[in-house]
């Protein structure tokens, strides 16, 4: 039975677990309901949304447990607040622990690795922005090559990884704003890339060492390399594929594997990637069918990154989403098609409205994201685009949400009503940001 109590976010410390809050969890930043404190910014963050929170008794100090119990999950009396599983929010040790057990073929290092940026986002962008013209380069030359002869050059491909892996590192936001910023020719090759940069980002989060960051890199870049054999109408069909044309796609799997097999020497954990990123948690994905850690870790990362990039990519079959309805289908997903605590920690990694998306306020206004903030994560600071009506704004003006109001309030109540997809309304965020 879990027992909670209501409390003042005022009483809030490390380690206790918040069960329920005192407003819809989609009002917040927190996307999955029920975790663990870890520091003292999360107890920030929960001061500037909550007034009062339920956390879980146990996890109380010993002079503040109630006698009897506040209120009691599971009893027949009212009023019950459910308690999601106790998955220990940003719990990489945990996590890393779950990680060594589940991946076999492989090593990790004996601890994690807590990484700071080490260049501002306005001295990384340059800097990422090169090393991602020369990937495009790279990636489209060898898949290009892989197409016409079967070959793949993946020491090319490796040489594309190191510098991205590196700009990654130094700053994550720098190279995760171009992706979502870059216009797709080619959706094959630039998936590519920036399934590569999003599997990079998410085990940066996840602490993970340098070797093991490059192999993640290079796997979520060769994910996809079986397409060059799937014929093009399939990829670029607009509508629903038939049952043989489905299975048409599913040996794109196969056609990797055998592709990497002829380049030789390609690390066991890539050939995983590549031979697991369609398996779903719940044992209704393909090949294999394989579920929960039947899946190797590495396999579950792949399949979050390759289905998020694809969700915000616009496609021939698909719409393109905003990041922020992504992480919200995500979160739908969590526990069902892929690991809650990865979706978690990815969720954490890309941020809910980062910078240079486009976001719509409760006001009716349009503006760019121009910078994060990392302790009110709803309330960034905004270059206002569009009035109400729509309309472009002779002067833009750019308003931190955690300080000032905007043109059309003057109260303060304002928020990000939604994240709105690149290209809506006809804005394109890279004219206002990126220049």
């Amino acid at each position: 039975m879990h027992v909670t109590r209501m409390i003042s976010v005022e009483q809030l410390v490390t380690g206790m677990y918040v069960a329920q809050l005192d407003r819809p969890w989609l009002e917040t930043p927190f996307l999955f309901q029920g975790f663990y404190i870890r520091d003292s910014d999360e107890i920030k963050e929960l001061k500037a949304f909550c007034k009062n929170v339920y956390v879980t008794e146990d996890t109380l100090p010993n002079d503040m447990r109630p006698t009897p119990p506040v209120i009691s999950i599971g009893d027949s009396s009212p009023p019950e607040i459910p308690v999601a599983p106790a998955r220990g929010r940003f719990n990489l040790r945990g996590l890393f622990d779950l990680f060594k057990r589940s991946r076999p073929t492989a090593d990790f290092a004996t601890s994690t690795i807590i990484y700071q940026p080490s260049t501002s986002l306005k001295e990384e962008i340059p800097a990422a922005a090169g090393v991602h013209r020369r990937a495009n380069v790279v990636v489209k030359g060898v898949m290009e090559k892989v197409r016409d002869s079967g070959s793949l050059e993946i020491e090319n491909l490796q040489e594309a990884v190191t510098p991205m892996v590196d700009s990654v590192l130094r700053n994550p936001a720098a190279l995760a704003c171009l992706m979502r910023l870059q216009k797709v020719d080619s959706y094959l090759y630039q998936h590519s890339i920036a399934s590569s940069v999003w599997a990079t980002i998410l085990g940066r989060q996840l602490g993970l060492n340098r070797k093991d960051l490059d192999t993640i890199a290079l796997g979520a870049m060769v994910l996809d390399v079986g397409k060059t054999q799937v014929p093009k109408d399939l990829l670029i069909k607009p509508t629903k594929l038939s049952d043989s044309e489905r299975d048409v796609m599913h040996r794109h799997i196969q056609f990797g594997l055998d592709i990497l097999e002829r380049a030789g020497g390609v690390e066991p954990a890539v050939l995983e990637m590549v031979a697991h990123h369609h398996e779903r948690y719940n044992g209704t994905g393909y090949p294999a069918g394989l579920s929960g850690n039947e899946i190797p870790v590495f396999g579950r990362i792949a399949g979050i990154v390759d289905t998020y990039d694809a969700m915000i990519t616009r496609r021939p079959y698909a719409q393109q989403m905003s990041n922020y309805d992504a992480l919200r289908q995500l979160r739908v997903l969590a526990d069902v098609e892929f690991q809650a605590e990865i979706v978690e920690q990815f969720t954490r990694a890309v941020g809910v409205f980062p910078t240079g998306t486009l976001v719509e306020l409760n006001t009716g206004e349009v503006a760019v994201v121009i910078k994060q903030n990392n302790i009110r994560r709803l309330r960034p600071e905004i270059m206002l685009i569009m009035n109400a009506n729509k309309e472009l704004l002779d002067e833009f003006r750019v308003v931190d949400l955690d300080k000032e109001t905007t043109a059309s309030s003057d109260h303060g109540s304002i928020w990000i009503e939604t994240g709105l997809a690149p290209g809506t309304y006809g804005i394109d965020p890279t004219e206002y940001y990126l220049n």
